[in-house]
């Protein structure tokens, strides 16, 4: 089982084009598959290939990837530009602050500010070209997050087994106090005739009909069994190397919805208590269960 949530980094050479190429991958809880890329604005269409090469390592998440292609150190310690486009762009720098009436002057900051920028920008080989180098810094960066999603993923799991325990011992304890409730209410039934002066006994079959009427209006054994199968296949998920956040979610959803179904055929204050505290306890493990694939 994976977290949605993480963070992977890495760093290849290219030596032959004397470049560095950078991969920055993160990750967020998302519903469905949602990838952005950052990347230099000469590669066009890279975005689309890093989707492919993402596919296969997520389901569903928000994943943003940011890619990076500078200058070996090793090949120059110093800024790479090109003459012509230096010469091209003060020009219109120049024209542009004549055409306004606004003082031009060339100084060694404006020349850095832009050789900064044309370093950036220009001298880029195809992306195409330089594609397995890109793929294999896009790996690395992949095996990194992943690791760390394992990781908290492996937490998760731990974490939901104890929650999961703790909804199984609530489970326990309304069935131990539903199987009481069909003798408590003949007590109480009898204990109320009396008081109004009604000697009648348990075998009257007024009293046995609208003690078999209670009885079944306070059965929750399908309930009970119900929420014990989804609490065997909870822990299954958890054990999976598979993604399995949206199964989970529905298991949330219908176990929530037989803590309700139970509620409202009791009136034992003690599985109203137990079923409240389960819907609280559950509600916690559905925030945990959105950060999972």
């Amino acid at each position: 089982m994976k977290s949605m949530t993480g963070f992977g980094r890495s760093s290849v050479a290219n030596r032959e084009h004397g470049l560095q190429i950078s991969i920055e991958i993160s990750s967020v809880n998302r519903k469905s598959l949602d990838v952005s890329t950052s990347a230099p604005r000469e590669w066009n269409g890279i975005d689309l290939r890093c989707s492919e090469w993402i596919k296969p390592y997520y389901q569903r998440g928000r994943v943003s990837i940011q890619i990076k292609a500078e200058t070996s150190a090793s090949e120059t310690q110093g800024l790479r530009l090109s003459a012509a486009a230096m010469d091209e762009t003060l020009q219109r720098l120049r024209d542009y602050a004549e055409s306004h009436a606004i003082p031009f002057t060339v100084d060694s900051h404006l020349l850095l500010n832009l050789a900064k920028t044309l370093k950036d920008n220009s001298g880029l080989p195809d992306w195409r070209t330089l594609e397995a180098t890109i793929e294999e810094a896009f790996k690395e960066a992949l095996i990194d997050i992943d690791s760390m999603r394992q990781k908290e993923g492996e937490a998760l799991a731990k974490d939901l087994s104890e929650r999961i325990d703790t909804l199984d011992t609530l489970c326990q304890t309304i069935e131990q106090q539903a199987a009481q409730a069909v003798g408590n209410y003949s007590k109480s039934l009898l204990e109320r005739l009396k008081q109004l002066d009604l000697e009648i006994d348990l075998t009257d079959e007024r009293v046995l009909k609208e003690i078999a009427l209670f009885a079944d209006r306070s059965d929750i054994s399908e309930e009970i069994t119900r929420l014990k199968s989804h609490f065997e296949q909870f822990r299954e998920f958890l054990k999976s190397d598979a993604a399995c956040g949206r199964k989970m979610d529905f298991l949330c959803q219908e176990i929530h919805r037989e803590f309700n179904t139970t509620g409202s055929k009791s009136t034992q204050i003690e599985i109203t208590r137990a079923v409240i505290e389960g819907k609280n306890a559950l509600e916690r493990i559905r925030e945990q269960v959105q950060n999972i694939e």
